[in-house]
């Protein structure tokens, strides 16, 4: 995982440097963090547990590259981490899902005045939700994203340095996910299909 980050976050300098001696070319770097509140919907089939979706933080770096005029392609690489909560009253037990996700929007961005409108796909790099099962041994649930997905919103820059963002994503299609309560056996699998927003302020430089 270390070693996509670098190689990607390689790419994206070399692209940047590359583009800045294109006249015409604007390019733009600079630092998010914000919330992220993901939900979801999940296909429980005839499992009795319940899952909840938590609210959790966002941060990572952005880059923009401004074409022609008004528009733009605006790369980015982008930690999430937030939990959710298994509750399985039928089964006695209950448990948080700790989820560490990294993925690549690749958006094209339309300026209008202050404000971006902004689109397109992400890729998902890392996507590694687990939890501790009774015995307290790591049980992993399954990647919450499919490799493609998308997101929409709309972002403005004040000041020229100040970024406020506002987006949604969600999957194109559901995952599978597993339920187990004992790492040794195999459990229940379920569909999940997941949704977020997300508010992030930045520093551009």
């Amino acid at each position: 995982m270390k070693r996509s980050v670098v190689i990607l976050l390689g790419i994206l300098f070399g692209c940047s440097v590359a583009a800045a001696g294109v006249p015409g070319v604007r390019t733009e770097w600079g630092v998010v963090a914000g919330v992220y509140y993901p939900a979801a919907k999940f296909s429980m089939g005839d499992s009795a547990a319940k899952l909840k979706c938590n609210a959790g933080v966002a941060a990572g770096m952005h880059m923009g590259l401004r074409i022609v005029g008004i528009l733009g392609i605006q790369p980015e690489i982008l930690y999430y981490y937030n939990k959710m909560t298994i509750d399985d009253p039928k089964a006695n037990f209950t448990t948080e899902i700790k989820c560490n996700t990294v993925q690549v929007p690749l958006l094209v961005s339309l300026k209008l005045g202050l404000v971006r409108l902004n689109a397109g796909p992400v890729f998902t790099l890392v996507d590694n939700p687990a939890y501790l099962d009774r015995k307290g041994e790591k049980v992993l649930f399954g990647r919450l994203y499919p490799t493609v997905s998308y997101a929409a919103g709309v972002s403005c820059c004040l000041f020229n340095h100040l970024l406020i963002d506002a987006r949604v994503g969600s999957g194109f299609k559901s995952v599978e996910n597993c339920l187990s309560y004992d790492a040794a056996v195999e459990g229940e699998y379920i569909k999940t299909m997941m949704f977020n927003a997300q508010l992030k302020v930045g520093v551009l430089f």
